[in-house]
């Protein structure tokens, strides 16, 4: 572990509401864009690390991208809040001088550099490994460091293309990209969980490794369980098709059920005052075809009240249902406030709403410590000249 007072670290009031977070006292340094790995630093930021965004001069090219205020962008600030910023110029011999220094002091590297560009910066795994031994490095690409792909560009609707997803989204014959870059936050998380047991593993050995993370990877183990349940089976090839659909028309609006067995179907079935319809559904063989059935018949009933009757109906029968909510309407759930999922801090364009990491540790909630920070922020504080 590295001393955090080496790199002269602040206490904002935010930070001494939560006096110890798991990861304290434990330095990263990001080099990262986009979305894979700055979600990945963020997460660690939650849970205590020190997170130095390493960024080029003029800043990340991600900054401004998309919905923004005053050149924040929306996407960026959610993903680099809690993180100090340097600007270090790579492409130069005092840029990658500075950036040594800093891994001299760091526990992590976290880069989504493509496999060739390190190298060609100085950073190549052979002098990263023999010049700073306990030092973590996470690097995300696309398809890994070897074969054919090995250096191609790689976006999260790219990997969705390649991994199934956009054609199993697809419905009619059509094929659809899952917005909200799934892929990219999928393949943080996991970048996350890596990093942890990498540190694990350096505890009991004292030395450092080297996580290699492709998001090609990831998606093939993420969506296995479930997506590809029919190549589980050695030998199946049977025909992949979409589950019928759980959203309801009501009559003035939709609702969604969730009747996982036997016994909620049969609740539900009570529900809409359909009994006699239990047997029936008792004799289909293929439960494939039962299900769309079910829910068609269902769905049929659904649509003739309001979608507050039918909230009420099933929650008094039972049965696992849900509103379609608005985006404004889930963070004025009051679940969600009672469970303080979201808050507000600080940020250079005024308060902006942060999403509190979801584990809670001996009841301690790990709420955002900053907001992100502005293009070089930190130069003088951290230093590293």
């Amino acid at each position: 572990m590295s001393d955090p007072n080496t790199l002269d670290h602040t206490t904002s009031s935010a930070q001494a509401t939560v006096p110890k977070r798991p990861l304290d006292g434990i330095v990263v340094v990001e080099t990262s864009s986009f979305l894979t790995g700055p979600f990945a630093s963020m997460m660690l930021a939650d849970l205590g690390a020190d997170v130095i965004k390493v960024e080029p001069p003029g800043g990340d090219g991600f900054r401004k991208f998309g919905h923004n205020r005053e050149g924040y962008g929306a996407s960026w600030t959610n993903a680099n809040r809690g993180k100090r910023s340097v600007v270090i110029d790579l492409k130069t011999a005092e840029g990658t001088h500075r950036l040594h220094n800093l891994l001299e002091r760091a526990d992590i590297l976290i880069e989504n550099w493509r496999p060739r560009v390190a190298a060609s910066l100085g950073l190549g795994r052979d002098v990263l490994e023999t010049r700073y031994p306990r030092l973590i490095r996470l690097s995300i690409n696309g398809f890994g460091d070897t074969g054919a792909l090995a250096n191609a560009p790689a976006f999260d609707s790219l990997i969705q293309g390649r991994t199934g997803i956009v054609a199993s989204e697809g419905r009619n014959g059509k094929p659809a990209v899952t917005p909200f870059n799934m892929v990219d936050k999928v393949t943080g998380a996991f970048g996350a969980q890596a990093v942890l047991a990498a540190l694990y593993e350096r505890e009991k050995t004292g030395k450092g490794g080297y996580v290699q993370l492709p998001m090609l990877d990831v998606m093939g183990y993420f969506n296995f369980p479930d997506m590809f349940q029919h190549r589980t089976f050695e030998g199946d090839t049977s025909a992949w098709k979409p589950p019928a659909s759980q959203v309801l028309e009501t009559a003035d609006g939709f609702v969604v059920i969730s009747p996982a067995n036997g016994a909620q179907m049969s609740k539900t079935l009570n529900a809409i005052e359909r009994p006699e319809w239990k047997d029936e559904f008792k004799q289909m063989r293929d439960p494939v075809a039962m299900a769309e059935e079910f829910f068609r018949r269902v769905g049929a009933v659904v649509k003739e009240n309001n979608t507050a009757f039918w909230l009420q109906r099933f929650s008094e029968m039972d049965v696992p249902a849900a509103p379609v909510f608005s985006l404004d309407e889930f963070l004025h759930d009051p679940q969600v406030e009672n469970n303080q999922v979201y808050s507000f801090v600080d940020s250079p364009v005024g308060p902006i709403r942060t999403a509190r990491y979801p584990a809670s540790f001996d009841d301690r909630r790990l709420t955002a410590r900053s907001g992100p920070p502005a293009i070089g922020e930190h130069d003088e504080a951290i230093g590293g000249h």
